[in-house]
């Protein structure tokens, strides 16, 4: 794939300073060549000026000196944003349709879209899986969740879980993940939820629209987060607490209680950062 700088800039609604160039291709803003494309997230002329990348995607506030004049640029108010969008957009290939490896176990009853399912996952039949979702290696879906009754002798009953897993369009899980069916109703990850690899749902979760939840975290029966939300690694969160939409959770907090909207909190028990 080609594609010239004034394409790049006009795709991104960014200015164009310099020549134009083609570029056939995406690296590292420190190992891109002069056929390549990259981004740089900072005003400091000094990153541009040691980059030999055709065209680099930079802030709108870049310090345009004599060291990087005749380089051809692209200005924009989040060059990474930017970046990620010319890649999807000219650079990535996506699959037609729905692709399941042949070593994936995708029980009879389980719904899936144009999605793709990678090798070693297990699809229960309680799944629902919608359009341009990617569930990567060895992803266990609708496995039942850990709940028991307990006699007063201390012998444990398990319970029956007879809900679902909805997974909403355009949400990846990573490898190694897992989400539990719920009792009666559903887990749902919602539409467009980025979940990393090592991270566990279980029964009742429920994920917002477009959050991110990093590796290693774990979420207990009945937790809910809204949308937007970054829970950074090794998050864990209690039985039936709320976080609200465009939180972020800091890594390895332990999160007891209910985290309002657009707050940030660290450590365990999470507590907001002093400065909110």
């Amino acid at each position: 794939m080609t594609i010239s700088s004034t394409e790049i800039a006009t795709f991104v609604d960014g200015e164009h300073v310099g020549p134009e160039v083609t570029v056939r291709g995406v690296d590292a803003l420190d190992a891109a060549g002069p056929d390549e494309f990259a981004f740089c997230i900072y005003d400091d002329p000094a990153y541009v000026y040691e980059s030999d990348a055709g065209v680099i995607v930079c802030p709108s506030g870049l310090d345009i000196d004599e060291n990087v004049e005749g380089r051809t640029l692209v200005l924009v108010p989040d060059p990474k944003l930017a970046f990620v969008k010319v890649v999807n957009e000219y650079f990535v290939e996506r699959p037609d349709g729905r692709r399941i490896h042949p070593t994936a176990v995708v029980e009879d009853g389980a719904t899936i879209g144009d999605s793709v399912i990678g090798p070693q996952v297990h699809v229960a039949d309680c799944v629902e899986i919608g359009d341009g979702c990617t569930i990567r290696a060895g992803a266990v879906l609708g496995s039942d969740g850990f709940g028991f009754a307990r006699e007063a002798s201390g012998r444990l009953h398990r319970q029956i879980h007879q809900g679902r897993v909805v997974i909403e369009d355009d949400v990846e899980v990573g490898p190694n993940a897992s989400i539990d069916r719920a009792v009666f109703d559903e887990t749902v990850v919602e539409r467009g939820a980025k979940i990393s690899g090592q991270v566990h749902l279980a029964h009742q979760v429920r994920i917002g629209r477009d959050t991110t939840v990093a590796y290693g975290s774990g979420f207990s029966g009945g937790a809910t987060v809204g949308a937007r939300t970054t829970i950074h690694p090794h998050v864990s969160v209690a039985t039936d607490v709320e976080i609200g939409d465009d939180a972020e959770i800091g890594m390895n907090a332990g999160v007891l209680s209910d985290v309002p909207a657009g707050t940030t909190v660290v450590g365990t028990p999470a507590r907001p950062l002093p400065d909110q």
